[in-house]
């Protein structure tokens, strides 16, 4: 009797452990099913995200044709500058806007042609004066060493490769044109976020150097043209094109007498060839976040020169 009771324990244990056994599994497998179904639906959700961007690309670039074909000059007031509220698409919603790159200072316009341009740069000291920066920097060096294909740092404030390899993760310089604003934090002098923050609506990066659109640009850049014009200038020029866009760089000039003021017009528009598309999809449990750099040439014809999800 005790050797058939025993039996019969074991017995119970091992299928005891057996049900166990087949719960655990089970519940793997039910886990692994669940992701698997998620993974795919956030995959499904991404692509069609993607095509619902790429069409806003597309209306952005009909808009931009458009506007090219009805002037030849860009303002706030135009369609292109509206931004798109977010509108209902199957399974979420997109939205999206259209910026004028050269309403801000472009990196780029630091170094042309293998030389500084010391127009631009005075520009750049003079925008820098609103950031919360050490008495005295100059951190257009920095930029400029950063984009040059020498390796001789600029003194006092510039950085070469000897100084970013000395850094706790180290790394070189480009050596090139700035590809993205992003890439600015990797820059001596731009390392702190606050700078990056104060200065996010005053600068960017993209492709050759652009004239700035005074039609568009906001008080610090203007202020940046010319010493001559202060915040009470800058304020008045902003509602001067506010009742008509500047169409000709005269009209402009005309402004509380800027012509004395800025005596160097190189550099200056009023119109734009680069525009940033910022477009936000959310699809299911997906949000995609895409940049698209547009470039307009004279005829209005469109090209999209970058993309980037996440950051620009």
């Amino acid at each position: 009797m005790l050797l058939k009771t025993s039996q019969k324990g074991v017995a119970l244990i091992t299928a005891l452990l057996i049900v166990a056994l087949a719960t655990v599994i089970s519940v793997e497998l039910s886990m692994r099913l669940q992701l698997d179904i998620r993974r795919t639906s956030n995959v499904i959700a991404s692509e069609q995200s993607i095509s619902y961007m790429m069409e806003a690309e597309y209306w952005s670039r009909r808009i931009l044709k458009d506007d090219r074909l009805n002037n030849n000059y860009d303002s706030l007031d135009e369609d292109w500058a509206i931004e798109i509220p977010p509108l209902p698409v199957e399974g979420g919603s997109i939205q999206g806007k259209l910026t004028d790159l050269q309403a801000c200072f472009n990196l780029n316009s630091l170094y042309q042609g293998g030389a500084v341009n010391v127009l631009a740069q005075e520009r750049f000291k003079r925008l820098m004066q609103h950031l919360t920066t050490p008495s005295g920097t100059d951190l257009s060096q920095a930029i400029i060493d950063w984009i040059d294909t020498d390796l001789t740092t600029t003194i006092p404030d510039g950085a070469e490769d000897n100084y970013y390899l000395n850094q706790e993760i180290p790394y070189r310089t480009a050596n090139q044109t700035i590809k993205s604003i992003s890439e600015l934090r990797l820059i001596k002098g731009f390392e702190e976020d606050a700078i990056i923050q104060q200065s996010k609506n005053w600068l960017c990066a993209f492709g050759p150097a652009a004239p700035i659109n005074v039609n568009t640009a906001p008080a610090e850049v203007l202020e940046s043209l010319a010493a001559g014009i202060d915040n009470a200038k800058a304020k008045d020029i902003i509602a001067n094109r506010q009742n008509a866009p500047y169409e000709k760089m005269n009209d402009f000039l005309t402004i509380n007498a800027l012509t004395a003021i800025i005596t160097n017009t190189n550099g200056l528009s009023v119109s734009s060839d680069y525009f940033l598309l910022e477009t936000e999809a959310n699809i299911g449990q997906a949000n995609t976040l895409m940049y698209s750099i547009i470039h307009r040439d004279d005829k209005g014809e469109t090209t999209v020169i970058a993309r980037s999800q996440g950051a620009y």
